[in-house]
């Protein structure tokens, strides 16, 4: 008996153990055009006796129901006394899954839970216009994911496709690499979301997999870490697998409001609602260089207002500089003494700036001299006891437990300590929601389970937002990338860039409209090619702009003092963002909504105003001929205002249903619509 909901019809295999078919009765299309070869759900466990981690697969179904709700019982995996019971709920538009897991074996625990596992999935006629939004920091948008993240996948450091056995995977853990817990996969006419609706909040690993064959198709699945020991019963938690007619919005959407109610409505200092820039200073000290001393601040500082920036971002300023000594975070003696920091700090607030200091929230350098007796202790363990090792440049590091009371005390009192020693106005939490979640299997700490990681770092985002309430209002957060169990207590996330892999921001701005994003915007120095250098350069910007966020500029070391194409273009789009900032405050970014058409090469953001106007953000950074943007005529608009780099403001009048913006060769300008 096949499940039936309003836009789809489903059905189980019993021989199988998973989804065979998966039709959405809107366009009559089969999902799932390859037989799978993965059951719904399968589990990992570890021997008590050797630590062998081992996969177990179920032996039988038994179905029962009707084609609103069934109930699926898998009676053992892999001759083991296991038994799962799934339930599989068809209403609206989706299909909603939880299964509740029985250990009953004395011989393991289980401590991983693969659920949903849904494979074969290709949509329409072909895969090759099929596009996948992946949660990867602040979001990615591939096409053709069969090809991109099977034979045609990039190198990718931690994030990349492996292949794993019959198929190419992209998993990567949630809540940090993975800043949400859903996917999305679409086409023209097609929509399938995928998400993980756990208020628990335990380590997650999203997956998004390909077949390594011939056969074109792409697999979906979650990973749960929690360990379930003999006699325990563990329940999975919602999964809610979407079936539309709808792009990626729909399922943005979907995952609002699932997770807004656990994310907290923090209020932030009032001055933070009128910045738009930050003087990013990690030219201290580095790899044993000293590029300024304390005493440079004001000078640094200087710089930085001349440019209009008052924000300074101060990093490289602890024991041995950037990336070394980690946690110590006392200020370096070669670059002055505390109170010379304290009273640069001062200088800058007494100037009418803020800074933010930069602490690292995840690793302890093994060269620290506390590491035996204080990092091995903190760090997080693999299954045989093994502490986890990360290594940054020529430094290596353990990673700290952040679910772990010991961990918690020191980075909480490290920076309350920062406020109240230093003067620091924000601090910086750099990895924070930055570098990947582990489950953590140390049975000496005070963690409950092994998949508590995520809930730690909340603990700790509350005891600081608590404690640095002590030192008066005008206190804040900011974070490395993006994580949305986090992002609520946080005035803003630094979303790099750099990798050459679909980055697309757009997912978690028009995810979390009210979460600020930092983005990067210097110059990029690893790359040795001028013109890419420079294509990237004014692309970076661009996509800034367009997403109005606020811009990361390195302006006391990466931008050549006597100025220079990069510097001259830098200080024109910095003024041009400092002037969309007021008509920024209150309004709501729309994405793509209400533009028909955008020249290929160039993007467009639209946004509707406080007072209810639209404003369209258009960016050719290339500065390509015939360049324009398109708005639907479906509405009238009466007046237009463009503002361009030049930021001089220009007002007409409209008189037709459509309106084309056209572009010239201006790399950026502003469209502010009234009807």
């Amino acid at each position: 008996m096949n499940l039936i909901g309003r836009t789809f019809s489903a059905c189980y295999d019993v021989k199988l153990h998973t989804i065979t078919s998966m039709v959405n009765t809107i366009t009559h299309d089969e999902y799932i055009k390859t037989l799978p070869e993965a059951p719904l759900i399968s589990l990992y466990a570890i021997s008590l006796g050797d630590n062998t981690r081992i996969e177990l697969l179920p032996t039988l179904s038994v179905i029962s129901g009707t084609s609103e709700k069934q109930e699926v019982l898998l009676p053992s995996f892999g001759g083991r006394d296991i038994e799962v019971t799934v339930s599989l709920v068809a209403r609206d538009d989706s299909l909603y899954i939880e299964a509740s897991v029985e250990n009953r074996d004395t011989s393991l625990s289980i401590v991983e839970i693969l659920c949903p596992h849904i494979q074969g999935v290709s949509l329409g006629e072909t895969h090759e216009d099929d596009i996948i939004i992946y949660p990867h920091h602040a979001g990615e948008r591939t096409v053709n994911p069969v090809y991109s993240y099977g034979k045609g996948r990039k190198p990718f450091w931690r994030a990349a496709s492996k292949l794993e056995g019959s198929v190419y995977r992209r998993e990567i853990n949630y809540c940090g690499l993975a800043s949400m817990s859903w996917m999305y996969y679409y086409d023209s006419a097609n929509g399938l979301y995928l998400g993980s609706h756990d208020s628990r909040f335990p380590v997650t690993g999203i997956i998004a997999e390909t077949g390594a064959g011939e056969d074109p198709f792409m697999g979906f699945a979650f990973r749960k870490h929690h360990r379930i020991s003999v006699g325990e019963t563990y329940q999975t938690g919602t999964y809610r697998i979407a079936i539309t007619d709808c792009d990626w919005h729909y399922g943005s959407d979907i995952y609002r409001e699932y997770i807004d109610p656990f994310i907290p409505k923090n209020s932030f200092p009032d001055f933070l609602a009128h910045e738009y820039a930050l003087n990013q200073c990690y030219n201290f000290k580095r790899s044993n260089t000293i590029e300024n001393t304390f005493s440079n601040i004001p000078a640094m500082f200087q710089k930085g207002a001349e440019w209009g920036v008052k924000h300074m971002f101060i990093a490289s300023w602890n024991r041995n500089g950037f990336d070394s000594q980690y946690p110590e975070y006392f200020p370096d003696m070669e670059l002055g003494t505390p109170m010379e920091f304290a009273d640069g700090i001062q200088f800058v607030r007494d100037s009418g700036g803020f800074t933010t200091l930069y602490i690292n929230a995840r690793i302890f350098d093994i060269k620290s001299d506390f590491h035996k007796s204080l990092g091995v202790k903190m760090a997080m363990k693999d299954v045989d006891g093994n502490a986890l090792y990360e290594e940054y440049g020529p430094e290596k590091f353990t990673v700290c437990c952040p679910s772990d009371s010991l961990w918690q005390k020191y980075l909480v009192d490290i920076v309350e300590f920062a406020f109240k020693a230093y003067g620091a106005d924000g601090i910086y939490l750099d990895q924070l929601a930055s570098a990947e979640p582990f489950a953590c299997y140390d049975a000496m700490h005070s963690h409950a389970g092994i998949g508590d990681f995520n809930n730690g770092y909340i603990a700790i985002l509350k005891l600081i937002t608590e404690r640095m309430s002590k030192y008066g209002s005008n206190h804040y957060l900011m974070t490395e990338n993006c994580g949305d169990l986090y992002s609520g207590y946080v005035w803003s996330n630094l979303t790099w860039n750099g990798a050459d892999y679909d980055e697309f921001y757009n997912v978690y701005s028009y995810t979390f409209p009210s979460f600020k994003q930092v983005n990067m915007v210097n110059p990029r120095g690893w790359i040795s090619d001028e013109d890419v250098r420079r294509r990237w350069f004014y692309q970076d910007f661009q996509r800034a702009i367009l997403l109005g966020n606020i811009l990361w500029m390195g302006i006391t070391n990466r931008f050549k003092p006597e100025g220079g194409e990069f510097a001259t273009y830098a200080q024109l789009a910095l003024a041009f963002r400092a002037m969309l900032q007021p008509h920024l405050e209150g309004a709501s970014f729309l994405d793509h909504k209400y533009i028909f058409s955008v020249s290929q090469g160039c993007d467009a953001t639209t946004w509707r105003l406080a007072d209810g106007s639209l404003m369209v953000i258009c960016g050719n950074a290339e500065q390509l001929h015939e360049a324009s943007v398109m708005i639907e005529p479906a509405y009238t608009w009466v007046t237009m205002e463009r503002y361009g780099l030049d930021l001089q403001k220009n007002r007409s009048k409209i008189n037709k249903d459509s309106l084309l913006i056209d572009l010239g060769q201006e790399r950026l300008c502003c469209v502010i619509l009234t009807m």
